[in-house]
């Protein structure tokens, strides 16, 4: 069954700092899930480091050899809503610790993992994670589905790798409290025109209770469309938001002034020249 119209919803937990306080956030995560799902959400995005966010070092290793029980959860999860959802974790498995996101059918199956592919120093160097060495896609019901994961926003070749593979949706947990919240919109926005797609941005809030303060993620969890119009975001707050978007429709516009609409990655497409881009590929 092919769907040409799809609400999806990104969840913005509140930012927990502890390990009491992330158990007591995915349990709110999976309420907010569930909210989502009575309003009518068929994709639902999780943030990154959902199982180990607010733990110390030691505590996110080890937790990261407890992941199957998320991907359970997440599992029983889809089948219950019949529902489409991007479960981020940090999991050891394949004699590696990753940063990785699982994308589950409707029937709790995982269709897609993606390992991120551009680490941080501190991915490196405290948790020895291991970077993804693909970037990639899934056809699904309704369109062609990608994933980028934080740190990857900053390389536009992902999201271009993503735009030519076909990619419609790029799915984007992310936690992005280095810069200031106005340029990492900025760069949301920005990638969501380079690939030509939606982008789904999936972060953490804060409790209304609680004064914000340096080194806390700042919320924003938003749905940007392919022309970089911001069609949703979920403010500074623990909670969720959602939208309705088309994502089998392409974005049009006029090539040029004077000439009819037409759809934006196809003349990208035909006007680009690989052949002046070799020192893009080069060794720094």
């Amino acid at each position: 069954m092919s769907i040409s119209n799809l609400q999806v919803a990104t969840i913005q937990p509140f930012h927990p700092d502890s390990l009491a306080e992330n158990i007591l956030m995915q349990e709110s995560a999976w309420q907010w899930v569930d909210q989502a799902v009575t309003d009518g959400a068929q994709l639902v995005v999780l943030p990154e480091y959902f199982n180990v966010m607010g733990l110390t070092t030691q505590q996110v290793l080890e937790e990261a050899k407890k992941a199957q029980k998320q991907r359970e959860i997440a599992s029983k999860v889809c089948q219950q809503h019949h529902i489409w959802l991007l479960l981020p974790l940090i999991e050891h498995r394949d004699q590696g610790v990753f940063n990785t996101a699982h994308l589950f059918n409707p029937l709790g199956e995982i269709v897609l993992t993606y390992d991120k592919t551009h680490l941080t120093l501190g991915e490196r160097q405290d948790y020895g994670l291991t970077p993804g060495d693909a970037i990639k896609t899934v056809d699904t019901e309704f369109g062609r589905v990608g994933v980028m994961i934080c740190y990857d926003i900053y390389f536009p070749e992902v999201a271009r790798v993503l735009a030519l593979e076909g990619a419609q949706i790029i799915l984007f947990p992310s936690l992005q409290r280095s810069e200031q919240e106005d340029c990492c919109m900025l760069l949301n926005r920005m990638r969501a025109m380079d690939s030509t797609a939606y982008l789904i941005r999936s972060s953490y809030g804060r409790r209304p209770s609680k004064v914000h303060k340096p080194g806390l993620t700042y919320g924003s969890s938003c749905i940007i469309g392919p022309d970089g119009s911001i069609l949703a975001n979920a403010g500074y707050d623990e909670g969720f938001t959602h939208a309705v978007i088309a994502p089998k429709t392409p974005w049009q516009r006029q090539r040029c002034h004077g000439m009819p609409p037409h759809a934006v990655r196809d003349f990208l497409n035909e006007d680009r020249r690989p052949e002046l881009y070799g020192t893009i590929f080069r060794e720094k």
